[in-house]
């Protein structure tokens, strides 16, 4: 954990340091410390690039709790809130709310509400189709989820399609990224992020204990029904909060808790925090990469994280027919 943190700083201060206007070392250190002047290197550094690395590093953390989440209520490590349809119902809840034509009912809080509704109707018809008590299917929920949210994402496209002159801005929203996100951005996230965190953090204890089966669970004292709601509410709230400003950034809940359990263990109670850890210092890497290696172009953030994840999905699915 203490490496992790570490090895998180140092990724962060190089996301900051970096980027299409080069800051000297020296600059850079002075601005750091309060020291600088004002100055167009210092708007920079902190308008643009501290509240897109911060967010960045919170979207890290919400995409990560919620894939070792997901993974822990379904008990398989296929389990993805991009793969359940949960960030496709985010994201159409949020592309209505953009899409509003006239004052927005609940101010700046209307995109994240209805990222976060939009995300239960997701994840409502998912659950229906999958079954319920004994006729629950953990692969039927997995497929259904692709297919509710390659549905959902057809209807975005449309409503991209009937709304082209907001095309530009809406398509990097939909392959996910952090290009011109600021601190009112940072701001309208951390609240609905935070409550999601907590949630998943009070139940963690339990949702370790439901590895073991729910009747070995319930037999041990745990009120399985209520875990799993308060659990899935909560990854569903962190993945609204991170879909609404970021748009959809596939695959990091996914690959984020299969590596860290190669360093901890399967202990919950120690993947969740370090994926926590692991989750930032991919998705602050992926956005210094993205916005560099190309540079003065930027890549969609999603893009990355969708080749790295990709892949590897198709090789749990191998290992997992293997086994």
């Amino acid at each position: 954990m203490g490496a992790l943190a570490l090895l998180l700083v140092a990724v962060a201060l190089l996301a900051i340091r970096w980027g299409a206007v080069d800051l000297p070392t020296r600059q850079f250190i002075d601005l750091i410390m309060g020291h600088g002047e004002a100055s167009t290197e210092a708007a920079i550094l902190w308008e643009i690039r501290v509240p897109r690395v911060l967010l960045a590093l919170l979207a890290g953390i919400g995409l990560a709790a919620a894939g070792v989440t997901w993974q822990g209520v379904l008990r398989n490590p296929l389990a993805d809130p991009y793969l359940i349809g949960v960030s496709a119902g985010g994201a159409l809840g949020a592309g209505l709310a953009l899409f509003w034509k006239g004052d927005l009912p609940l101010g700046t809080q209307t995109v994240p509400v209805a990222a976060f509704l939009g995300s239960l109707l997701a994840l409502s018809l998912v659950w229906s189709i999958s079954g319920r008590g004994a006729s629950f299917s953990v692969e039927r929920m997995l497929l259904a989820g692709v297919a509710v949210g390659s549905f959902l994402s057809a209807i975005l496209s449309m409503m991209l399609f009937w709304n082209q002159e907001s095309l530009t801005t809406l398509y990097f929203w939909m392959l996910g990224s952090f290009s011109g996100r600021g601190w009112e951005d940072l701001s309208l996230a951390l609240p609905y992020l935070s409550v999601g965190l907590i949630m998943v953090f009070w139940q963690l204890r339990h949702l370790n204990v439901l590895q073991l089966g729910a009747e070995r669970a319930r037999g041990l004292g745990v009120d399985t029904a209520s875990v799993q709601r308060w659990l899935i509410i909560g990854a569903s709230l962190v993945t609204a909060s991170v879909v609404a400003v970021c748009g959809m950034i596939g695959f990091v809940g996914l690959v984020v808790p299969h590596l860290t359990r190669l360093l901890v263990g399967p202990d919950l109670r120690k993947v969740l925090p370090a994926s926590c850890l692991l989750g930032a210092i991919l998705l602050v890497g992926a956005d210094l990469a993205a916005r560099t290696l190309w540079a003065p172009a930027e890549m969609p953030v999603g893009v990355l994280t969708a080749l790295l994840g990709a892949p590897f999905f198709l090789y749990l699915i191998a290992r997992e027919r293997r086994a």
